[in-house]
């Protein structure tokens, strides 16, 4: 994909009405005293087709298609970059409408395709052992631009977003951008719209407990998972700053809350630092914190991204500390990092000046 496909073939003209729901498409064409039901059929064709162009929206009236065109338009982020890995990923760089760039990774696992979207540029929760985090907080997405991410990388690559997995760990907190980022949940999630089952979206959060509690009141929501870090309080504060705000006690007792759904899990991410928090009494620490639940941990070795004063541990730590939870009764697995070599895994993702900054050192 060039860095112009993706935009709208009808320019510029107008709105962006790319991340508009069904509610939203109604109003519009009741704006031009039209029948409601071509929301309904404007839908299916930007989320179910995959369609940027209004005059391929073969069944609206041509009136309708005019008058569309000539004050909308309809636009997902700008391919900007793609880096390719050995292992079959690729990272992508998507400029924005809005202005600013974001990172997008398709992971390859076997046949299994997940995408890992952002969704604010930069993050404002600053954990020590993550690059995303020097950024700080540039600005929230708009559900256009998280969806827009899907249907991006999916022209590029062709794949069908039904058939993927979608992972809320890109850049950004994604609770502390709640509605937008629901909002482009549900429309990943509606059979008129990209048709994903909802059981293989996750959304990753550093523990802000106020979206945890609000999200557990939702009818239809992603999977849930938390990064923990540690399960000691002041370790967690020095390397996870919300902790301070949101402690270890009273998020796991909201964890506790969650509503499950049959055969669902809570995910517990678990970023092993080699000396930090790699240790057999870290592992038992886990294991109390979490008995009694119904969850996993994924052990996470670090991804050496050039912060200071972090390590990647050794295949045989991150298999011994993994075996030790197992011990303790609690299901854990290790999620290797894939894309390493293109800067694409977990705590890698990054744009503009931060990079530099950060790969000059102080």
């Amino acid at each position: 994909m060039t860095s112009t496909e993706g935009a709208s073939a009808d320019g510029p003209a107008g709105s962006n009405i790319y991340g508009f729901d069904a509610d939203d498409l109604a109003a519009l064409v009741a704006q031009m005293d039209l029948p409601v039901f071509h929301a309904e059929q404007i839908y299916r064709w930007m989320y179910g087709r995959q369609t940027t162009a209004f005059e391929q929206m073969s069944d609206l009236p041509s009136r309708l298609r005019e008058s569309l065109r000539a004050r909308h338009h309809i636009a997902w982020p700008e391919i900007r970059e793609t880096r390719m890995s050995t292992d079959g990923s690729r990272k992508y760089a998507l400029g924005l409408a809005g202005g600013g760039e974001v990172e997008a990774v398709y992971i390859v696992y076997g046949s299994r395709i997940t995408l890992c979207l952002s969704s604010q540029i930069g993050c404002p929760l600053d954990c020590r052992f993550c690059m995303t985090g020097t950024m700080g907080l540039i600005r929230n997405l708009t559900a256009g631009e998280i969806v827009g991410q899907v249907a991006a990388v999916a022209r590029d690559t062709g794949l069908d977003p039904a058939t993927a997995r979608i992972v809320f760990m890109g850049m950004g907190e994604p609770l502390a951008n709640y509605d937008p980022v629901l909002a482009a949940f549900r429309i990943m999630a509606d059979p008129k719209g990209f048709a994903m089952p909802p059981r293989r979206i996750t959304l990753s959060t550093a523990g802000l407990i106020p979206g945890i509690e609000r999200l557990a009141q939702e009818s239809l929501r992603p999977r849930l998972a938390v990064s923990l870090v540690s399960s000691d309080d002041s370790r967690r504060s020095e390397l996870m700053p919300i902790n301070r705000k949101h402690g270890l006690d009273r998020l796991m007792e909201t964890c506790r809350r969650f509503p499950l759904r049959p055969r669902e899990r809570i995910t517990f991410e678990y970023v092993l630092l080699a000396g930090v928090n790699d240790a057999l009494r870290d592992a038992a620490g886990i294991a109390a914190r979490v008995r009694g639940m119904r969850c996993k941990v994924n052990v996470i070795p670090y991804n050496d991204a050039g912060m200071p004063g972090y390590r990647t541990p050794t295949a045989e730590g991150a298999v011994r500390f993994r075996d030790a939870l197992l011990e303790h009764g609690v299901p854990a697995t290790i999620r290797w990092s894939r894309g390493l070599d293109i800067g694409a895994a977990c705590g890698q993702l990054i744009r503009g000046s931060a990079r530099r900054s950060v790969q000059q050192g102080p």
